[in-house]
């Protein structure tokens, strides 16, 4: 079901952990924009600042009609720290890991026994895909760790209702912790939430 959906990986030259020891992360700000199929987080917000260290993202790419079954729909999860999604004086920072996390509403009548399939981006080792029950929902969450390469990194994935049509819409979450190497270096951390619509998703 997967074939063909690929993965892309844009990858730097991986520093050195810019984490002083004995402190935690910063936290910092995400801005979120909503579209038609997409949920877009620009971070960290700061003044006079563009473009930030980086973004997270996911999308609904298109619904895959399958006979005498509801369709499933086709996501990407993207996660861009540093390289040419930053600009100074960000463009030091490295990715340490990340986690998507998606669930459909309360009342949808799948939300215990959809399923979620996705391509793992590579040969890391600290990739990992899980279900829990959140609120009565199922939640699914996917990560990424130890990944200390700048650029983009994508996860294709397919939401497969089951039993039931497709909600018509996802709680998308995301966090990040990036590091800036170097003596004086720092560590940040970004989460952020919105909710996906799914109403304008093209047919395939």
């Amino acid at each position: 079901m997967l074939a063909g959906l690929g993965t892309a990986l844009t990858a730097g030259l991986a520093g050195c952990s810019g984490r002083i020891p004995g402190t935690g992360p910063e936290t910092v700000d995400a801005e979120t924009t909503v579209e038609d199929d997409r949920v877009l987080w620009r971070y960290p917000r700061r003044d006079g600042d563009q473009e930030g260290i980086g973004y997270a993202a996911v999308t609904a790419d298109r619904l895959l009609h399958r006979e005498r079954l509801p369709p499933t729909l086709r996501l990407e999860f993207n996660s861009t720290v540093g390289g040419l999604a930053a600009s100074d004086p960000y463009r030091g920072f490295h990715p340490d890991w990340f986690r998507f996390r998606i669930r459909p509403p309360g009342d949808y009548a799948a939300r215990l026994q959809y399923a979620v399939r996705v391509e793992p981006p590579g040969q890391w080792e600290g990739f990992g895909a899980s279900y829990d029950i959140q609120t009565g929902v199922r939640e699914f969450s996917v990560e990424l760790r130890d990944v200390d390469t700048q650029g983009t990194i994508l996860i294709p994935a397919v939401f497969d209702p089951v039993i039931d049509d497709l909600p018509r819409q996802l709680h998308c979450s995301f966090t990040v912790q990036a590091s800036r190497p170097g003596v004086f270096g720092e560590t940040v951390r970004v989460r952020d939430s919105a909710t996906l619509p799914l109403d304008s998703v093209q047919n395939e």
